[in-house]
């Protein structure tokens, strides 16, 4: 049944042309059998009353009659048999068409032989023949033994005509011929996942379908493998269901994982199952089994350096990469993925290596531009990093993007008032068309060059806007409450400020010298020093704004010895900034003349 499973993932894809004018359905009890006569006068949950599930018992035929049928059956296969030859001496001769039409009059000839039925099934499927397909379908569901694929296909062909009652009808009728086989219970999904689209509500009935799936036991490995990807595309619908499917969905994969498959599909999903799951170490394991069956595949290559990336273990991933890129030099995916890892591994000149690769190969990829144009300023090449945007803003049309990457050359250039005047640009690009990019994160940095450019009017207000998108966002509490305190204006709201942001980081030597400096600003030199000798011990690296601090509290505390000191320590630190090292030195000077 493996070749039905691939081939019904085919179907419920989309192979059917949509849009056609299609001809009416003939009447319900031509289509869907006996068993299921009636339908449409009477609602589909009444299938299941007493009355229909006990027919009444058919009258036993007599030796006359049991030799006619069995005399039709044979002359049915012997047509059959010789469509079906017919159709072989075509498709060998390359007449496809005629060949085609052989073979389907061969599966209308006898719909009960399964294996002409589903290789017919395909042919049409992959000609994209809905018509005839509808109609074999038909037939073959008409035989008492149809299995459950037919009846699951038939499903999917009412869905895709817009039919869903009597797609639920045929997808009921596919999970009792064969409950311990996927496709019925997905095609009852797909009917209800249909109608939630259409803003119906059904996750009640898609959970009931769920867990009759789940009650099978001793069920196949891709049977495991698809029931877990079911239960995960539940879980979009029903997210306060993750704490109670989520070991489920484990338990699945795991089993199906130490059923030891081989076949590439099924492993693919198997590893799709796992990362959507959020295990990412099991899926690349999954990925490596598969690279041991497809070692010359760069999607699996790809793949396989993608899962051990977002499983952390970036030189197993690196490896991968490094083996598709010599393979595929102009896998542009592949260049992306390496450069990704050498901005997070540090390694600027190495992902700008890649991403200007990846833009050689696919020019018209906007997104890679920003990455090269972020990899450039992580490397301070601000005039490089213009250079790249100008290309993209020359190719593309204005965006969110373009904007802020104005703001961010101009903000490493020190350029405040521009990188401010850019960032309020981008941010009114993303009002009018990409509202998810007004984040706490851009608001902090519209405060932040406001703060830069001396305007702490606005960047108080932008500031409070970030706060507002996110309350515990530490960064801007400390750095709003800071500001105030620098300035010596509104302490005691700074103070509570810088308080929330310690809340978060209790530890962060930033946060605790902004807060004895709020203290200090208060006049408590004494408890403004306990909490600047906090900073220090928490402190990884000597930091200049650091040690004034301490120099003023300790002056104001008349140990001018202990203040000199540190503000001598802070001169001897490289790279400090122009108006950092002005205040050193201006402090140095007063105590000087103070002797």
């Amino acid at each position: 049944m493996n070749m039905f499973r691939n081939l019904f993932m085919v179907f419920t894809g989309g192979v059917l042309l949509k849009g056609c004018a299609l001809p009416p359905d003939p009447p319900v009890k031509d289509t869907l059998g006996p068993a299921l006569a009636g339908v449409g006068q009477q609602p589909v949950a009444n299938l299941n009353s007493p009355a229909a599930a006990k027919p009444d018992k058919p009258k036993k035929p007599t030796p006359e009659e049991l030799e006619a049928i069995e005399d039709a059956k044979m002359e049915r296969r012997i047509l059959a048999m010789a469509h079906y030859a017919a159709g072989v001496a075509h498709r060998e001769r390359g007449e496809g068409r005629e060949a085609t039409e052989e073979f389907y009059q061969a599966a209308l000839a006898d719909p009960t032989n399964e294996k002409i039925v589903m290789e017919v099934v395909q042919i049409l499927l992959l000609s994209r023949q809905k018509e005839k397909l509808f109609q074999l379908l038909i037939k073959a569901t008409q035989n008492p033994d149809a299995p459950a694929n037919i009846h699951a296909l038939l499903a999917a062909n009412y869905l895709e005509r817009k039919k869903p009652n009597l797609a639920k009808v045929a997808a009921e009728n596919a999970i009792r011929k064969g409950p311990k086989l996927i496709v019925g219970y997905k095609s009852l999904i797909q009917v209800y996942r249909q109608e939630v689209g259409k803003g119906a509500k059904r996750t009640a009935q898609i959970r009931k379908v769920l867990y009759r799936a789940m009650e099978q036991k001793e069920v196949s490995v891709p049977y495991q493998v698809e029931l877990a990807l079911m239960l995960l595309g539940y879980l979009e619908l029903d997210k306060k269901a993750a704490d109670e499917l989520k070991p489920k969905i484990s338990k699945l994969l795991d089993g199906a994982w130490a059923g030891k498959p081989k076949e590439p599909l099924l492993l693919e999903n198997l590893a799709r199952a796992y990362r959507v799951n959020g295990t990412h170490d099991k899926a690349a394991a999954v990925m490596e089994s598969l690279l041991k069956l497809l070692p010359n595949n760069p999607v699996v290559l790809l793949e396989t350096a993608r899962g051990h990336a977002l499983a952390g273990k970036m030189d197993q991933a690196k490896i991968h990469l490094d083996v598709l890129i010599k393979k595929f030099p102009r896998n542009w995916q592949g260049h992306q993925l390496r450069a990704a890892i050498a901005m997070d591994q540090d390694e600027y000149p190495l992902a700008v290596k890649h991403y200007r690769e990846a833009i050689r190969i696919r020019p018209r990829m906007e997104p890679v531009y920003y990455d090269l144009i972020s990899a450039l300023l992580s490397d301070d090449k601000p005039d490089e990093a213009a250079k790249e945007l100008k290309k993209a803003k020359d190719r593309f049309r204005p965006n969110f993007q373009q904007a802020y990457f104005t703001a961010m050359i101009h903000l490493q250039k020190d350029e405040f008032a521009e990188a401010h005047k850019h960032l309020l640009e981008a941010e009114e690009t993303a009002k009018k068309t990409d509202p998810d990019r007004l984040t706490h994160f851009l608001y902090f940095q519209l405060g932040s060059t406001a703060e830069r450019a001396a305007n702490y009017k606005d960047a108080e207000k932008f500031f409070r806007e970030s706060i507002a998108i996110k309350p515990d966002y530490a960064t801007a509490l400390n750095y709003l409450g800071y500001m105030w305190a620098d300035r010596n204006e509104n302490l005691v709201e700074a103070r509570k400020f810088i308080g929330l942001a310690l809340k978060e980081q209790p530890d962060n030597p930033a946060f605790l010298d902004s807060m004895a400096w709020v203290i200090f600003r208060e006049g408590d030199a004494k408890e403004a020093l306990r909490w600047q000798l906090k900073a220090l011990k928490h402190a990884k690296e000597d930091d200049p704004e650091l040690f004034l601090h301490l120099g003023k509290i300790y002056h104001a505390l008349k140990n001018d010895a202990k203040a000199r000191e540190y503000l001598n320590k802070a001169l001897t630190i490289k790279d400090v900034d122009e108006d950092i090292k002005a205040k050193i030195k201006a402090k140095i000077k007063a105590l000087s003349a103070e002797k």
